[in-house]
């Protein structure tokens, strides 16, 4: 008799991160996979400016009439805390059946909980990943 494996958090965040670096290098960015405090991996414009990417995977979608996926927002073990752009630069919310992702600054999560419907991951990823980027440009450029 077999049974089916049901990956565990790790390979859920591992693999969302493989897609979410994927998305980057194919947007011309360089990628370096550094799992540190706050993010998970850090990318490099064609400047060598570097930038802060916390990845957040979801498994499975739910809703009846219209699909929408759960991420959790948050950073820590037991007290979690929302991310803010103290700890990253991009939130990057990859929907891991779709193989989907929604690509958004950090300050556009403030709650420790995020609902993204499917139709919000139906933007091009290199269109939102440049998005986000010039955004932060502009904004360290004052």
């Amino acid at each position: 008799m077999s049974y089916i494996t049901v990956p565990n958090a790790v390979q859920l965040g591992r693999a969302g991160e493989l897609l979410a670096m994927a998305a980057f290098e194919m947007a011309g960015m360089k990628v370096v996979l550094v799992n540190q405090q706050g993010f998970d991996i850090l990318v490099f414009d064609e400047d060598g400016a570097s930038y802060r990417v916390e990845v957040k995977s979801s498994s499975h979608s739910f809703g009846v009439e219209e699909l929408k996926y759960k991420f959790m927002t948050s950073a820590g073990s037991k007290s979690k805390k929302s991310l803010n752009p103290d700890d990253a630069d991009i939130i990057c919310c990859v929907a891991l059946d779709a193989k989907r992702m929604v690509v958004r600054l950090a300050d556009d999560f403030p709650n420790k909980r995020t609902t993204i419907k499917m139709d919000e991951f139906n933007e091009p990823e290199t269109l939102q990943i440049q998005r986000a980027i010039t955004e932060i440009r502009s904004r360290r450029n004052g």
